[in-house]
């Protein structure tokens, strides 16, 4: 990219879960930061009402969108005429903008963004956060100069040149001490600490999962306290019942925004298998029990999960169906056997991995593009 060049716009289609908008935007802060002269527009369905969107920081086009990959014709058709919608003012903002770039994050909300780019001969790059990519991405990938993926894995899936990257994140690594990052949550300073959520949206099994351990785990002289993201206020109160029963310490969120503070406090994680989710603990290095949403679009959770657990050795996976509260602590006491023995080596893999992959950033792949 020419150092000169002025007023350079570039598109950024995303929406969605936090899984989307949260390294859309960390990929936005990087470039403004990077070249101020680079103005940023975000383009997706949803934003408008999206809670993971900083509306106040970023300009953005709402669009409409829709998923036609059901079997009801009815939801088809009203799906394709959101996306028809959707492509038509896609179409007229592209025209206006005259964008340099855009970058697509995946998801139904990218797509008439996307294709509108494609018919106006606008360059597209593709970001593909997780090991199975999906359907979008997979289907625009054909059009885009460069697919940017996460896994190595997602290079199979896709009909472009591809280059492994890391994730962007909003909050990295940053010499937070445990002591710093545990007092931030209330907690003790030296006491063994988990850190439960279920990513951008929390998850209630997960939630039930736990309570379900906790009898087991303490019956067993375990001592441990607890960092949980629940995702729900309304299940603050109970959660925090629960602890108090348990007298495990505990610090009960719906959300929290400073997540480098958390992973920083934590020596374990209980979580879902979300791309970003996985970024944040090879980022972090810390071990975890992860427990893939056997909902999600063709498994992509499970598959994510297999990469950090079968590669890295960095993680135990567990399988939602069947799973019960003492199979959650029977993982958790073995993991915690011998000195922590195991958790050691799982930290260790994490840090080796991280240490050694050769990735380039997506920030720089893009003003390489331009």
């Amino acid at each position: 990219m020419e150092e000169s060049r002025n007023n350079l716009n570039i598109l950024i289609a995303a929406g969605g879960t936090g899984g989307h908008l949260f390294p859309a935007q960390a990929l936005a802060l990087e470039l403004i930061q990077k070249h101020p002269n680079i103005r940023i527009t975000f383009i997706g369905a949803g934003l408008k009402k999206n809670r993971y969107f900083k509306k106040d920081i970023f300009p953005f086009l709402d669009i409409e969108s829709g998923t036609p990959f059901k079997k009801d014709p009815i939801h088809i058709l009203k799906a394709l005429l959101k996306i028809s919608k959707g492509l038509r003012r896609s179409l007229k903002f592209i025209k206006k903008k005259k964008p340099d770039l855009i970058v697509g994050f995946g998801s139904y909300h990218t797509f008439p963004a996307i294709y509108a780019a494609k018919l106006k001969k606008v360059p597209i790059i593709i970001f593909e956060s997780n090991a199975l990519p999906g359907r979008v991405n997979r289907f625009c990938s054909k059009w885009a100069k460069v697919s940017a993926i996460q896994f190595s894995h997602a290079r199979d899936y896709l009909k472009s040149d591809c280059v492994c990257v890391q994730m962007p994140l909003l909050k990295k690594e940053g010499g937070l001490s445990k002591k710093e990052a545990r007092a931030y949550f209330g907690l003790e300073e030296e006491r063994l600490t988990f850190l439960i959520f279920g990513g951008s949206q929390g998850a209630q099994s997960i939630n039930r999962f736990i309570c379900g351990a906790l009898e087991p785990l303490t019956s067993k002289g375990i001592q441990f306290q607890v960092i949980h993201i629940v995702g729900d206020p309304q299940r603050i109160e109970k959660l925090q019942e629960v602890y108090k029963k348990y007298q495990i310490p505990s610090s009960v969120k719906v959300f929290e925004e400073k997540m480098e503070y958390a992973w920083a406090a934590a020596d374990l994680s209980i979580s879902r298998a979300g791309s970003a989710t996985l970024a944040e603990l090879i980022e972090f290095s810390i071990p975890s029990i992860l427990i893939p949403y056997p909902f999600g679009t063709e498994n992509h959770q499970s598959k994510n999960a297999a990469f950090v657990t079968e590669e890295i050795k960095g993680a135990v996976t567990l399988e939602e169906e069947g799973l019960k509260g003492f199979i959650l602590a029977d993982t958790i006491s073995q993991l915690l056997e011998n000195d922590q023995e195991a958790l050691k080596k799982m930290k260790g893999a994490l840090r080796n991995f991280k240490k050694e992959e050769n990735k380039q950033d997506l920030c720089s792949v893009v003003l390489k593009t331009l």
